[in-house]
């Protein structure tokens, strides 16, 4: 399933697209949705405009979180809880390797800034 989602997502040239939520930690439901961010520079800024570029009934469980590339990037240097938790937690299914790592770069430097107790973050 996760190669389709990539085949589907590749349209819109994306940078990075990471499995998040309980799908990527393995602690999902039957009822759970999967959790999807596809940062890409395509996007508009707003992600509600994105949200509707994605999602698709051919993935109806898919919640797709689309992500203008350069506002992902300033979440990430801001140190937006949300963007640290999908990527410590998420599973990086494809992109850009070269994106890949540039992020996971700045990670691991904002990371330092940070102490995570479970689902709550501390800086």
């Amino acid at each position: 399933m996760w190669e389709e989602l990539c085949k589907e997502y590749s349209k819109f040239n994306p940078k990075l697209v990471v499995l998040f939520g309980s799908y990527a930690r393995g602690d999902y439901t039957n009822e759970s949705d999967i959790d999807v961010l596809i940062v890409s520079d395509v996007f508009p800024r707003d992600p509600r405009e994105g949200f509707a570029m994605t999602y698709t009934m051919k993935f109806p469980k898919v919640m797709p979180v689309a992500m203008n590339t350069q506002v992902f990037l300033k979440k990430l240097i801001e140190g937006s809880t949300f963007i640290l938790e999908i990527i410590e937690d998420g599973k990086i299914l494809c992109g850009d390797k070269e994106f890949e790592k540039d992020v996971l770069e700045k990670y691991k430097e904002i990371r330092k800034r940070f102490r995570r107790k479970g689902k709550l973050w501390e800086w």
